[in-house]
């Protein structure tokens, strides 16, 4: 008499964190950005009853760490005058002695690019006797200017050539791979050789034949560094007890600072690239193979 034997594959991935590291002001808390993880990646594990399926599935969790090939440092530039005419021409005055900086340092007018964003009108407020009229006290002209640049040193010379332009705000900068394909590539390849080892090792341990016979599902990711920044602030208050008389508490301002806070390593299968100590693009990939049981 044959008897069919049904072959459920479970299998979990723990990550121990086996470094001690010092915490550093992080240890204070503070505004933590959420992790894209899980089902965010394309891991669906936790929601899918293995038990009620007839196949077998083997999956790949990969992350690589992947440094930037070219930048774009986007600054945001406005100016408020009388009527658009004066703002225009302060306008056209900074960006001069802004993109002369620029060509100087070895920027083309190419790796340039000046987005109009907005012109509206300002209002105010006058006040005659007990009476605070609104009107029109003039325009605001804002456009955003685009740098392309290769060396990533390159944007602190940026920023001072900028600072003299009276140019401040750092809207984002955008950190280009001029690859993706080949990082794809090389995620799909290392997925399957995780897979492949997966499938040795269940074979091995479970006396058991089972083949592949269809990619169930394939998901890419892209992090950006700017995504991937949480802040936080660090002190230690006293306290006062005003309760009991009247006294009015003034606090001082307390800075608030950022970090680069990329996905955890530890919910990956593989890591290409783990040792990181710049800002990087982290590409996923979630890898799920079909496998069917042999008889």
């Amino acid at each position: 008499m044959k008897k069919t034997c049904f072959l459920v594959f479970i299998f979990m991935v723990c990550a121990v964190d086996g470094l001690a590291q010092e915490s550093g002001n992080v240890a204070y808390g503070g505004n933590k950005k959420p992790k894209n993880s899980g089902v965010a990646l394309g891991n669906l594990y936790s929601l899918e009853t293995k038990d009620t399926v007839a196949s077998t599935y083997l999956e790949a969790n990969i992350i690589i760490n992947a440094k930037a090939d070219e930048y774009v440092a986007v600054f945001g530039v406005s100016q408020e005058g009388p009527t658009l005419a004066d703002c225009n021409a302060k306008m056209d005055s900074q960006l001069r002695e802004f993109t002369g900086g620029l060509e100087a340092l070895g920027i083309s007018r190419n790796d340039l690019f000046v987005d109009f964003i907005a012109q509206n009108k300002v209002y105010d407020f006058g006040t005659s006797g007990s009476t605070a009229r609104e009107k029109l006290s003039g325009f605001e002209v804002k456009k955003n200017v685009a740098v392309h640049y290769k060396d990533r040193t390159m944007l602190e010379k940026i920023e001072a050539i900028g600072a003299r332009a009276s140019i401040y705000d750092l809207i984002k900068v955008d950190y280009l791979i001029t690859d993706s394909g080949a990082i794809r590539a090389r995620l799909f390849e290392e997925a399957m050789k995780v897979i492949r080892k997966k499938e040795a090792d269940y074979n091995k341990l479970l006396d058991a034949k089972v083949k592949p016979v269809a990619i169930y599902q394939e998901k890419y990711n892209k992090f950006a560094p700017s995504e991937m920044y949480s802040s936080y602030v660090a002190y230690e208050a006293g306290s006062v007890d005003s309760s009991t008389r009247d006294m009015r508490v003034v606090e001082k301002r307390k800075s608030r600072t950022f970090y680069f806070d990329p996905l955890d390593s530890g919910e990956f299968d593989s890591v290409i690239n783990p040792v990181t100590i710049e800002p990087v693009v982290q590409f996923t990939l979630f890898l799920k193979v079909k496998y069917q049981v042999g008889q």
